[in-house]
């Protein structure tokens, strides 16, 4: 008799019964709470800068200051205006000159 008035269980309370589809509910929900902050962060739009700014030191792109047989950084397709590239780290010069050079398109 006091199961019946426990929901069905011993020692549970009368409004504490939890059915699957509850179950279900809280833990997608959970699961999509979680989840919510780690895709947003994974998810930084190609075209942003702070997505394509470069991390490779200077010194291992052997860049310099000046133009290399007149090649230099504004007319690579890793130069971004003003003065970053996808691939170097830091400041770049668009007079400037990397082993990563690579002409834009013609």
């Amino acid at each position: 008799m006091n199961q019946r008035r426990n929901g069905g269980h011993r020692g549970s309370a009368p409004n504490q019964k939890l059915s699957r589809r509850k179950l279900l509910k809280v833990s997608l929900a959970g699961a999509i709470a979680a989840s919510t902050g780690v895709l947003a962060s994974c998810m930084t739009s190609p075209s942003s800068p702070a997505a394509r700014v470069g991390t490779t030191p200077k010194r291992e792109a052997r860049y310099q200051d000046s133009p290399n047989r007149g090649r230099r950084c504004g007319g690579c397709t890793h130069f971004m205006e003003p003065n970053a590239c996808e691939i170097v780290a830091g400041e770049i010069s668009p007079n400037g000159w990397c082993r990563f050079h690579q002409p834009k398109p013609a």
